[in-house]
């Protein structure tokens, strides 16, 4: 194990021996950010949830894309992009050995047009969702394979009719759920899996008809975690009012009360074996990971299912393997090492961006069945080899140098100045949030938000305090949303549409006071931190656990900070304990 200086945060970070094994199998050096840094270096280059309208390049008609009018990126829209009416290998152009790599990558960037909005599959009037595949009759959803009748929600694998959800994986009707699975009909709950028919649980599995319930496995017609009979729990329901919005926000606060008192797991696994992070679901010998499912032999994973062998990955996977600082990639592919937005049998590639159905090709963006080509230009196998061996070394004795310093020889990640989106448009700022002041100081791009002259025509207290009570007159209000602007890049107004409205009533929810960008940062606030730290098990003791009647000496890494007032418990006494 050896110790590094971070060259971004100037923090000491381990190369594990586990890490070393890895970088040698795929013949790159050890990287010279530490793993945050390197994730942060990532998101930087994922605009997921900024949508504009503006005209595409090439059919100049007026489309949603996630690139900005301003921006000076070559941008098509989906059909487009994906036509024969242009070829990527027309903006070839020789490799200069005088000049930095990345010099030249950024120029070729800046020429090939851009995929607007990033799709497979098929999509069927969700006009309004990015980063997705399969989608049917979708509206602000994003980073989802599989949802269907689903509205502002993120990560929300194979739903249906779903609201306000993120990290909802197999569910059905839920609403204002956060990292749960398997469950039907459940509202503001977290952490929950195979649930049905309740509201405000955590951190409970195979629960039905509950309300405000934590840590609870195999009940039903529970209160607060006190036990009634079916006719006493609809009595009780009944006089909770939680069709209110005004009852619904107070249950809410005791709620977040009442939680505080239980214990928590270390980490939240279903299945795992040799496991480290949060949120792991039928995984094995995953370290340091979020949000995985059906991942194996992966460090440093966020947001994949179905990969295996890789170390920095995030977004995806469909049947990965061998990634080493991806992001965005997937559907059949390896052997992949700094690749961005590739998906559909990409294999052996480096440094490569919008790449689909290709393999052996370094530097290139927006290839197509492509094979042993260099910043777009095609050459033999015997001189592409030749090639990219001379190019690996003059990456090494010519680095490019960002306007912060930062070095980046071969085996970094594409530098963050050359992304073409600002820091308030990227996952960067959804998951290490920065002020605007702090973004410039770090040398990230920032766009103000656009002077907005709506007129609105209801506050958010004016809305019916039911969705039973509202009218057609709600969906053509332009509703104050309550923030009234901050930094989540608030729309100070927002709109219950038709559809909306229809689901809300369905599942007799209280209407929304807030617009769907700040809906969408609570959600995140609510959820533990992508970050981890070493503890030790807070189980004082107790007869019918392993270590008996004395302190649990058990340690592990846990998304718990040490200055977190909860009680963290080992995964085996949490398990004995809410068994």
């Amino acid at each position: 194990m050896a110790a590094k200086n971070c060259q971004q945060c100037k923090q000491q970070f381990e190369i594990t021996a586990e890490d070393t094994e890895f970088l040698t199998m795929l013949k790159v050096p050890e990287p010279t950010f530490c793993p945050q840094c390197r994730l942060l270096r990532r998101f930087i280059w994922r605009s997921e949830r900024t949508l504009f309208k503006r005209p595409c390049g090439l059919c100049k008609q007026e489309k949603i894309l996630m690139y900005s009018p301003d921006s000076p990126h070559s941008v098509f829209c989906y059909p487009c992009w994906w036509s024969e009416s242009w070829d990527a290998k027309t903006y070839a152009r020789d490799y200069d050995f005088t000049r930095p790599f990345f010099e030249q990558f950024k120029e070729l960037l800046l020429a090939v047009p851009r995929p607007g909005i990033i799709k497979q599959g098929q999509s069927i009037n969700s006009e309004y969702t990015n980063r997705v595949t399969d989608m049917k009759n979708c509206y602000l959803v994003f980073a989802t394979t599989g949802a269907e009748n689903s509205r502002y929600s993120t990560w929300i694998m194979s739903s249906k009719e779903c609201l306000d959800c993120f990290g909802t994986q197999k569910s059905e009707r839920c609403y204002e759920c956060i990292d749960c699975s398997q469950c039907y009909s459940v509202a503001f709950s977290q952490e929950s899996n195979n649930c049905s028919d309740s509201w405000f649980l955590l951190n409970c599995m195979n629960v039905q008809n509950s309300f405000g319930c934590v840590n609870l496995k195999n009940k039903q017609y529970c209160i607060w975690n006190e036990q009634y009979t079916k006719e006493e729990y609809e009595k009780k329901i009944a006089e909770l009012n939680i069709h209110s919005a005004r009852s619904v926000e107070l249950l809410r606060k005791k709620f977040d009360e009442f939680k505080r008192q239980f214990i928590v797991p270390a980490l939240v696994v279903r299945q795992g074996m040799r496991v480290s992070g949060n949120w792991i679901d039928h995984c094995q010998d995953v370290s340091r990971s979020f949000t995985c499912r059906n991942v194996q032999n992966v460090r440093y994973g966020l947001s994949l299912f179905d990969a295996k062998d890789s170390m920095d990955f995030n977004h995806w996977g469909a049947t990965a393997e061998r990634m080493y600082e991806v992001q965005n990639c997937g559907r059949q592919i390896a052997n992949l090492k700094f690749a961005n937005e590739c998906w559909e049998q990409v294999i052996d590639c480096e440094y490569v961006m919008n790449c689909h159905g290709s393999k052996d090709l370094f530097g290139c963006v927006g290839m197509k069945k492509s094979q042993y080509c260099i910043l777009n230009k095609q050459y033999t196998k015997e001189e592409y080899e030749t090639m990219v061996g001379k190019i690996k070394m003059q990456m090494d004795t010519t680095p490019y140098i960002d306007k912060r310093g930062l070095v980046y020889k071969y085996g970094e990640f594409f530098p963050s100045d050359l992304s073409p989106f600002v820091y308030n448009e990227t996952m960067g700022h959804d998951f290490f949030p920065l002020s605007k002041e702090d973004a410039i100081v770090a040398g990230y791009g920032w766009r103000d938000e656009p002077q907005r002259n709506y007129k609105i025509t209801m506050q958010p207290d004016e809305l019916p305090d039911s969705a039973a009570d509202a009218g057609d007159e709600v969906t053509k209000a332009i509703i104050s949303c309550a923030h009234n602007g901050c930094m989540h890049q608030c729309t100070t107004a927002f709109r219950i549409l038709p559809e909306d409205l229809t689901l809300y009533k369905l599942a007799s929810l209280p209407l929304p006071r807030l617009c769907p960008n700040c809906r969408h940062y609570e959600r995140i606030a609510k959820r533990n931190p992508l970050t981890l730290w070493p503890r030790s098990c807070q189980c004082p003791g107790a007869a019918t656990h392993q270590h008996g009647e004395t302190q649990c000496q058990n340690q592990f890494e846990t998304s718990y900070a040490p200055d977190r007032p909860e009680k963290v418990y080992c995964i085996e006494c949490y398990q004995q304990e809410v068994a």
